[in-house]
């Protein structure tokens, strides 16, 4: 089995702003990080396994940090951004590359630190049962366990 390198290189940090029919990311981290993975295929590389890179590589707590993955892909006009919510995603990414080969800076964009609560302090402060949610909760996006470190629910856009 052959194994190849991957690099990857992304901007930590930053967010998307419109300028006439163009979309254009805007760093607050003036650095450039990469990632490398040495897999046979580019199949191999999965949304979790990237997830999990870039948080080790910011030494983030992946479970404490909800994250967009994304990227404006060089092939595309008017510019505009692409997020990359699974496996499929993923694969798009790498493989969408413009005439030189290269492939697009991807955007990780720090969204907001998740609130983790202890389960018996969550108990009882709603005084709740241990199968139901209190609703502001709920709305919010904590205590579903699911999303507890990734960026968006199925079928959810990143801007709603």
């Amino acid at each position: 089995m052959c194994l190849f390198s991957t690099n990857i290189h992304f901007d930590y940090d930053g967010h998307y702003s419109k300028a006439g029919d163009d979309y254009e990311w805007i760093p607050t981290d003036v650095r450039l990080y990469a990632i490398s993975f040495k897999t046979s295929s580019l199949e191999d590389i999965a949304y979790s396994l990237l997830k999990e890179k870039i948080c080790r590589k910011m030494r983030i707590d992946p479970l404490t940090k909800k994250l967009n993955l994304g990227y404006i892909p060089l092939v595309v006009e008017p510019k505009r951004q692409s997020y990359i919510l699974d496996d499929e995603d993923v694969l798009v990414y790498l493989t969408s590359v413009d005439r030189e080969q290269r492939r697009s800076i991807l955007h990780v964009e720090d969204i907001q630190e998740l609130q983790i609560v202890q389960i018996t302090e969550q108990l009882s402060r709603v005084g709740e049962s241990s199968s139901s949610r209190n609703y502001s909760e709920r709305e919010i996006g904590y205590g579903e366990e699911e999303n507890v470190g990734t960026s968006l629910e199925h079928g959810e856009h990143p801007q709603n």
